[in-house]
C-alpha cells in the first residue's frame, strides 16, 4: 500500500490546519484592512486640506488669509476639536514653526525622488500613530506668493503630514485576537496530537534510519547502506537515497574542485566590489570638497563683476572714462579668473577621479620648455626677466605629454608672475640612478617657511602673495597629482623675498608604451 493511501485518513485532520490558516489569513486581512482604513482616512484628510488650500488660493480677493496661514489655523483647530493632527512643512521655510520633523524630512527626500506619498507607523509615549504625508507642488495660484523664492510651476513646494492615533484600531484588533487565539490553541492541540501520532507511525521511524545514515554521510562516511521494504514512497525514497550515495562517492572530487573554483570567483567578485565601492566613496568625497571650496572661491570674482557691472549700469553713458576703464578692467580680470578656475577645477576633477588616461611617450624636453617660454614671452619681456635654460639638446623624458605640459606651464608661469622686475629664471636639468629631474629657480617673492607644506592643497595661496597677485590656488595641487600619476614627486625650497626652487622628479624606470593606459 502506498504512503498516499495511508495518509488519506490524516487529510481530514490536515483540513483543520487549513481552516486554522484560513482563520489566520482573515485575521491578517482584517489588520491590513484596518491599516488601509487609516491610510484612506489620512489620505482623505490630506485631499480635503488640498481642496481647502486651492479654494483659498483661488479666492484671494474674498478670503484674507493665504493658503499657508489658513492651513496653520485649521491645524490649530484640529488640535482642540479632534484627535488627528496635520502639519504643513517645506525645505524652504518662510515660517520657522513649519520646520520639518524627522519623519517629514524622510518624506521630503522621497518626494524629491518622485514619490507620490509616504507613510509610517510611529510610537509616541507607548501609543502608536499612523503618519501620512503627500507632496505639495507649485501651481498657478501659488506663484503670487512664492514666485520671489525662485519657484516655477510644477516644482516641489513641500508637503502636508497627517497624524492619526491607532488606539481604537488596535483595541478592535486585540479584541478579535483573543478569540482567534482561543480557537487556534484548541485546534493546535488536536491537530498536533493527531499529526504526531500519524507521522511517527507512518513516517518518522523510517526517516530515523535515513537520518542516521545522513549523519554518517555528513562526517564523510559513505559506507552505510539504507534499504527499507515498506512498499510505498518511503521505499522509493530509500532507493533514491542509495543512488545519491553512489553518486556522491563517484563525484566527490569533482564537486570539491568546482566548489573551490566558485569560492575563488566569489572572493574575486567581493574584492572587486569593495574596490569599486572605495573608489565611489573617494569620488563622492572629492566632489563634496570641491563644491564646498568652489562656492567660497567664486564669491570674490563674482562680487567684483556684479559690483562693477552695477556701477556701469548706474552711471550709463555719463560714466567717466577713468571709472569705466577701471570697471571694465576689473570685470575682465574677474571673468578670466573664473574661466581659469573652472578649467582647473575640471582638470583636477579628472585627475582625482582617475579619469585621465596616462599615455607615456618619449618627449624632447628642451623643445617643450622653449615652446612654453615662447607663449610667455610678453610677460617675461614686460618684467625684463632674464631666462636661462640648462637642458641638454638630447634630453628625453618618458612622460604623458598632455598633462606634463600643464606641469611645465604652471611652474614657468608662476616663476614669471611672482618674480621681481629685472629678476631671473633658471631651468636646470639633472639626473641620477633613479630619477630625472627638472628644477625651476626664480628670484621672486618666495614662500614663507611655515607654509611650504601647504602649497599643494586645493585653493591654498601663500599669505605673502594672495592679496598682490591673482590666482586660483589650484595650480600646484594639479601639478602634485600629475606627478603622482607619473610616480614622481615635487620638491620645493624657498626663502621669503629671495625666490623659490621647484624641482620635479620623474622615475627613470617609467617605460614608454604604445598602450593608451601606459601599462605595458
Amino acid at each position: 500500500m502506498k504512503l498516499t493511501g495511508k495518509l488519506v485518513f490524516s487529510i481530514t485532520v490536515v483540513l483543520i490546519i487549513i481552516v486554522l490558516g484560513t482563520v489566520n489569513f482573515f485575521w491578517v486581512s482584517q489588520k491590513d484592512l484596518l491599516m488601509q482604513q487609516a491610510h484612506t482616512q489620512a489620505k482623505t484628510l490630506f485631499e480635503m486640506l488640498i481642496v481647502t488650500r486651492q479654494w483659498v488660493a483661488e479666492n484671494r480677493d474674498e478670503i484674507k488669509p493665504v493658503p499657508a496661514v489658513a492651513t496653520k489655523m485649521l491645524s490649530e483647530y484640529a488640535r482642540v476639536m479632534t484627535d488627528f493632527r496635520f502639519h504643513i512643512t517645506s525645505d524652504m521655510l518662510i515660517n520657522p514653526e513649519n520646520a520639518p520633523d524627522d519623519f517629514e524630512k524622510r518624506a521630503l527626500a522621497k518626494f524629491r525622488n518622485n514619490a507620490r506619498e509616504y507613510h509610517e507607523i510611529i510610537t509616541v509615549k507607548k501609543e502608536h500613530y499612523y503618519k501620512y504625508m503627500a507632496p505639495l507642488y507649485v501651481n498657478n495660484a501659488c506663484m503670487e506668493c512664492h514666485e520671489y523664492q525662485g519657484y516655477e510651476i510644477g516644482d516641489l513646494r513641500g508637503g502636508i503630514s497627517v497624524t492619526l492615533p491607532l488606539k481604537d484600531i488596535e483595541a478592535t484588533l486585540h479584541k478579535n485576537n483573543r478569540n482567534y487565539y482561543v480557537i487556534g490553541f484548541l485546534s493546535f492541540l488536536g491537530i498536533v496530537a493527531t499529526v504526531i501520532f500519524l507521522v511517527k507511525a507512518l513516517v518518522l521511524r523510517h526517516i530515523d534510519r535515513l537520518t542516521k545514515a545522513a549523519q554518517s554521510y555528513k562526517t564523510g562516511d559513505f559506507s552505510q547502506e539504507v534499504e527499507l521494504k515498506t512498499g510505498d514512497e518511503i521505499q522509493e525514497l530509500s532507493e533514491a537515497f542509495e543512488i545519491m550515495r553512489q553518486s556522491i562517492l563517484e563525484n566527490e572530487d569533482h564537486l570539491k574542485s568546482e566548489l573551490k573554483k566558485v569560492s575563488t570567483q566569489y572572493t574575486s567578485v567581493l574584492t572587486e566590489l569593495k574596490e569599486r565601492n572605495d573608489e565611489l566613496k573617494t569620488i563622492n568625497t572629492f566632489k563634496t570638497d570641491i563644491l564646498d571650496s568652489l562656492s567660497h572661491e567664486l564669491r570674490t570674482p563674482l562680487t567684483k563683476i556684479i559690483a562693477y557691472s552695477n556701477l556701469l549700469i548706474e552711471k550709463g553713458l555719463n560714466c567717466e572714462t577713468e571709472v569705466k576703464d577701471k570697471a571694465l578692467d576689473a570685470v575682465n580680470r574677474s571673468a578670466k579668473l573664473l574661466n581659469t578656475l573652472f578649467n582647473e577645477i575640471i582638470t583636477l576633477s579628472r585627475l582625482e577621479s582617475n579619469q585621465h588616461p596616462y599615455h607615456f611617450i618619449p618627449v624632447e624636453l628642451k623643445m617643450m620648455v622653449k615652446d612654453i617660454m615662447h607663449l610667455l614671452e610678453k610677460e617675461i619681456s614686460d618684467k625684463k626677466i632674464t631666462t636661462k635654460i640648462n637642458i641638454p639638446d638630447d634630453a628625453m623624458l618618458c612622460i604623458d605629454g598632455e598633462s606634463f605640459r600643464h606641469v611645465l606651464t604652471n611652474l614657468i608661469s608662476n616663476a614669471v608672475k611672482f618674480n621681481k622686475p629685472e629678476g631671473s629664471i633658471t631651468i636646470t636639468y639633472s639626473e641620477n640612478e633613479t630619477h630625472k629631474a627638472l628644477a625651476f629657480t626664480d628670484t621672486g617673492a618666495g614662500i614663507p617657511a611655515n607654509e611650504l607644506n601647504r602649497i599643494t592643497e586645493r585653493f591654498y595661496r601663500a599669505s605673502n602673495v594672495k592679496y598682490s597677485f591673482s590666482g586660483t590656488g589650484l595650480g600646484l595641487s594639479i601639478v602634485k597629482r600629475i606627478m603622482d600619476g607619473h610616480k614622481g614627486f615635487l620638491e620645493v625650497s624657498s626663502e621669503e623675498d629671495k625666490g623659490a626652487t621647484f624641482k620635479i622628479h620623474i622615475p627613470r624606470q617609467l617605460k614608454c608604451s604604445s598602450s593608451l593606459h601606459g601599462d605595458e
